[in-house]
């Protein structure tokens, strides 16, 4: 729980007050009750914490900004990947359950991060767990 806290004072600190279109986070809520479904019917357990995995494409520059920052905001970097069109992919990942709270709250951040760091916001992943 203190993690949490520590996540949200951090997060609160670097991409407050960016805002979302509140159109874009209708169609990732849409989005993320699909995959939840989907974990769900291969029998995930979501209160099980596992890692979650999320995308951000856009310039060298803001990934290397986005990198820089990803420990301060809870997140590692797992890998950064040159995209064919000269765009640059980087992947974080976090620690966290996959209840469709935590998911909500993870959309919204990953929405900030876009907006904050000037990148394209790609989704999330996950593998399900068993109970």
């Amino acid at each position: 729980m203190l993690q949490g806290i520590l996540f949200g004072i951090v997060t609160a600190t670097i991409l407050e007050p960016t805002g979302v279109d509140e159109v874009r986070l209708r169609a990732e809520r849409k989005a993320d009750a699909d995959v939840l479904s989907s974990l769900q019917r291969n029998g995930d357990c979501s209160s099980i914490v596992r890692s979650i995995d999320l995308r951000f494409v856009g310039s060298k520059s803001s990934v290397l900004e986005l990198s820089a920052a990803s420990t301060e905001l809870g997140f590692t970097v797992t890998q950064s990947v040159r995209m064919a069109d000269s765009e640059v992919a980087i992947d974080l990942a976090i620690q966290s359950d996959a209840r469709a709270s935590s998911i909500d709250a993870l959309t919204l951040t990953a929405l900030k991060i876009e907006k904050r760091f000037n990148l394209r916001y790609d989704g999330w992943g996950t593998v399900a767990k068993t109970c």
